[in-house]
C-alpha cells in the first residue's frame, strides 16, 4: 500500500464522519498538540504508537488538502537521501 493510499483513505473517512474541510492552519495546529503528546509518551510504547498513528494521520489529512503526491515525493526523497549520505 503506497503512501497516497493512505492518504486517500483518511479522505475517505473525514468525509464519512463530516469533517473533510477543515482549514490547514487548524490541522497544524492539532499536529502541533499531537506532538507535544508524543513527546510526553516516549517512555510507554503503546501511547507512542498511538501518537505517531495521530501524527501521521494528520499529515496525511494535510497533504490531501494540497494535493501532495507522497509516493512522488517519497521517491524524490528517497534519492536525494541515498546521493547526500551513501555517495
Amino acid at each position: 500500500m503506497g503512501l497516497n493510499e493512505f492518504r486517500d483513505e483518511a479522505r475517505e473517512f473525514l468525509i464519512e464522519i463530516g469533517q473533510s474541510e477543515q482549514k490547514a492552519s487548524e490541522i497544524v495546529s492539532m499536529l502541533d498538540e499531537e506532538v507535544t503528546l508524543l513527546k510526553s509518551s516516549i517512555n510507554d510504547k503503546q501511547k507512542l504508537c498511538h501518537q505517531i498513528y495521530d501524527v501521521l494521520f494528520l499529515l496525511f489529512e494535510l497533504a490531501r488538502q494540497y494535493d501532495c503526491d507522497l509516493d512522488l515525493e517519497w521517491k524524490r526523497a528517497r534519492k536525494r537521501k541515498q546521493k547526500k549520505y551513501l555517495t
